[in-house]
């Protein structure tokens, strides 16, 4: 027989699948779900014990994490017995299951992303849970393909060894290449493309954990004071009655402001620096980077340079005005629902320049710049879009304000009610003018570029080679203004990107250079 001993070699492997050993989960994961388990009863346990709460909420509380606390280290016990995995020359095998049999058989060229989460019990342990991505969705209630839970040394080398012979499948090169697989899950020339700045901490303060963190906390500190059999209304209603009549209107509330603002900034920081402690985005040889992060829980993130199909630039308002922005890659095989989740993010909120500078590395190309993020870069929407937005934006104000007026004069209510949606509709005008001034689309370098939004505003630039398909919709009041809406469909990202309010004539340019078909539905 005539041949490359590596591909003969190769083949043989394939032929015979039974001679990979099946390795087991690590027994130390019982251990870190009893443990867990402990700490959910201890509260209870306490409070039952030395606290002397007897009342039905706790006993029941009581009873019931006990009984948890004794099944789920018994049903760990049972997936370390029937639990197996094994990977051959062209795919990873996964079986489990007591009573139903489970088999799963991934081909290695599906696999898109490994990804590595480590919580703070299992870190306890020295585990981790390894979580493959093959680019399909799974159902509600299903975990998807992970490994819960191996050591942290093996979950390491799984990565590499994964990610490695997914890309010997997808690139077809010799089984010889198998001894360069690195064991550490990082090469060791591995430059870091990014770390972490503790400025950026800025933007998480005045975002959305501003008001999550303090109202979280004092529903955690109200639930937790009548757990534990003191009366939380004793101090709401000392603080809204007594403390009240002894300070003025002013006093109070900014004492109520101030508390909220103060513990809303102290609760922000503290997310982010649990979720970004020791960040680093590493590019390896091979063509992936990998971020990785946290401080109790640590997480690490894979991007494939090669399932780039590119990027989306995020800016809320508050966001903007700080000059900041957050970078979401568009990746095929990896919904946006995947990359929101708490391992699958890749860059914090950060300076507008990390985000021009990084999604130029990702996709080995200049393809942003302060010059195309402007507004005058972009083409122009029609004059008839700031009508739509206009009417999107103010229709709800103005049927709120028509709903209070009839309820002022069937009840009686204050009139000054009215004020609030005229007010809100006064606002909303300046928002109108700015969704108007941002929106704008083009074809440029091979990239479909696009923006759109006010108050969370979004620059999409994706590659048309990575467009499937594209079609063009109108609704009723963009038929009449002689307005269309452009989808690009996608297998990556959010898996369709729109150009808005785009003229009709345009629109259908627009999908043909795309590679659509030119219709109206």
């Amino acid at each position: 027989m005539t041949g490359d001993p590596a591909v003969a070699s190769l083949v043989s492997l394939e032929k015979l699948p039974s001679d990979v050993p099946w390795q087991r989960l690590d027994s130390r994961m019982i251990g870190a779900a009893l443990t867990r388990m402990l700490v959910m009863v201890g509260p209870v346990a306490f409070a039952w014990v030395f606290l002397g709460q007897r009342d039905s909420s706790v006993s029941g509380t009581f009873v019931a994490l006990t009984a948890v606390a004794v099944a789920v280290p018994c049903f760990y016990i049972l997936r370390y017995v029937r639990f197996r995995y094994r990977i051959t020359v062209t795919e990873l095998q996964i079986t489990s299951g007591l009573l139903v049999r489970r088999v799963r058989r991934v081909p290695l060229h599906r696999i898109r992303t490994v990804d590595i989460t480590a919580k703070p019990i299992l870190r306890l342990f020295s585990l981790a849970i390894v979580t493959i991505g093959t680019g399909q969705q799974v159902g509600a209630g299903d975990s998807g393909l992970q490994l819960d839970a191996v050591r942290m040394p093996v979950a390491a080398s799984l990565r590499a060894e994964l990610l490695a012979a997914a890309g010997r499948q997808g690139n077809r090169e010799s089984f010889e290449d198998a001894a360069e697989i690195p064991r550490s899950g990082v090469e060791a020339s591995s430059p870091a493309v990014l770390r972490i700045r503790w400025a950026w901490m800025l933007y998480s303060i005045v975002g959305v954990w501003s008001v999550v963190a303090p109202t979280a906390i004092f529903g955690f500190v109200y639930q937790g004071m009548q757990f534990l059999g003191r009366s939380p209304d004793t101090y709401v209603g000392w603080y809204f009655s007594e403390y009240l009549d002894r300070v003025s209107w002013g006093l109070w509330l900014l004492t109520t402001v101030g508390c909220f603002v103060l513990v809303g900034i102290v609760g922000a920081a503290a997310v982010f620096v649990e979720s970004w402690w020791n960040y680093t985005l590493v590019h390896e040889q091979r063509g992936r980077f990998v971020a990785t992060r946290g401080l109790l829980t640590t997480r690490s993130f894979t991007v494939d340079q090669f399932r780039l199909r590119g990027v989306t630039v995020a800016e809320a308002l508050t966001t903007r005005v700080l000059r900041g922005a957050r970078l979401l890659p568009i990746l095929t095989g990896v919904s946006a629902e995947q990359q929101n989740q708490e391992s699958g993010v890749l860059v914090p909120t950060t300076t507008r320049d990390i985000p021009v500078s990084l999604a130029n590395t990702l996709l080995g190309e200049t393809v942003l710049s302060e010059d195309r993020l402007r507004t005058g870069w972009l083409h122009r929407h029609p004059p008839a879009a700031l009508r739509r937005i206009l009417f999107h934006y103010e229709s709800p104000t103005l049927g709120v304000a028509a709903g209070l007026a009839v309820a002022v004069w069937y009840w009686h209510l204050p009139i000054a009610l009215v004020a609030i949606p005229v007010l809100a509709a006064v606002l909303l005008f300046p928002a109108a003018l700015g969704n108007y001034r941002g929106l704008g689309h083009r074809i440029e370098d091979g990239y479909l570029f696009s923006r759109r939004g006010f108050f969370l505003r979004r620059f999409d630039a994706v590659q048309l080679r990575g467009v499937s398909a594209a079609s063009v919709q109108q609704s009723i009041f963009q038929r009449r203004l002689g307005l269309a809406t452009v989808t690009a469909t996608t297998a990556s990202g959010e898996k369709a990107y729109h150009v808005v309010d785009v003229g009709v004539g345009e629109a259908t340019q627009l999908a043909a250079a795309l590679g659509g078909r030119e219709f109206l539905s």
